[in-house]
This record gives structure tokens, C-alpha cells and sequence, in this order.
């Protein structure tokens, strides 16, 4: 293994730039089975709340995770004072159950992003 290489699994990467690839590709394979339907049911709460009172907190989810989980950054892409974002980030966990600092449950809800996505767009390819 050369310097730089990484032994994931079977496979042997050179580099970061072949292993960031490999992971999208991995990605996009489970977004197009069935894999990321459990992750769904975790944004379900979310989209429910959004549907009932018309807040955006899929919305700001997405963009939570979109900056780095960098929530005044968060805030000023949805021209949100730091405080409200604050106050929807609870909203999030209250809702979800779920620590948003646990990196574990960061990535659950981001394949539950990438499901409700796909979810969408399956819903508008078949009306």
C-alpha cells in the first residue's frame, strides 16, 4: 500500500479524490434501491410538522447539514437570525427524538434526507 492509500473492505484506494467518488457512487446505488426507506421514517416527523404548520424545518435541516452543521452560517443562508435557527434546531431533535450533535445520528438523517429526496422526485416521475 502506497503512501496516501487507504484498504477499505476489498477495495484499495490511492487517494481522497477516488474514495470521495467511490462514496457517491455508493450513495447514489443506495438512493436508487430500497435501502434508504427506514432513514426516510426519520425526516417523516419533520415533513409532517412543515405539512401541519408550515414551518421549513426539512428545509433548514438540509441546510444545517449543507454548511458543516455551522449553524450561524446555517442562519444566514435562510436569512434567519442565529436565535431562530437555534430554536429550529430544537424543534428538529424535539421532534425526532435525536441528538443532532451525534455524529451517527447526523448521518442517519442525512440518508434520511437523501431518501425524502428521492421519495420526491419519484413522486413527481409518477403522478
Amino acid at each position: 500500500m502506497g503512501v496516501g492509500s487507504v484498504r477499505f473492505g476489498h477495495r484499495t484506494f490511492e487517494g481522497f479524490r477516488e474514495a470521495v467518488l467511490d462514496t457517491e457512487l455508493c450513495l447514489q446505488e443506495l438512493a436508487e434501491g430500497s435501502a434508504l426507506e427506514p432513514f426516510g421514517a426519520l425526516i417523516s416527523p419533520l415533513h409532517e410538522h412543515d405539512r401541519a404548520r408550515g414551518s421549513d424545518l426539512v428545509r433548514t435541516l438540509k441546510t444545517y447539514f449543507a454548511t458543516g452543521t455551522n449553524a450561524s452560517e446555517a442562519a444566514d443562508r435562510l436569512f434567519l437570525h442565529r436565535n431562530s435557527m437555534l430554536y429550529r434546531l430544537e424543534r428538529i431533535q424535539t421532534l425526532t427524538g435525536l441528538d443532532l450533535k451525534d455524529d451517527r445520528v447526523a448521518l442517519a438523517l442525512q440518508l434520511g434526507l437523501l431518501a425524502s429526496e428521492r421519495g420526491e422526485r419519484d413522486a413527481t416521475k409518477h403522478p
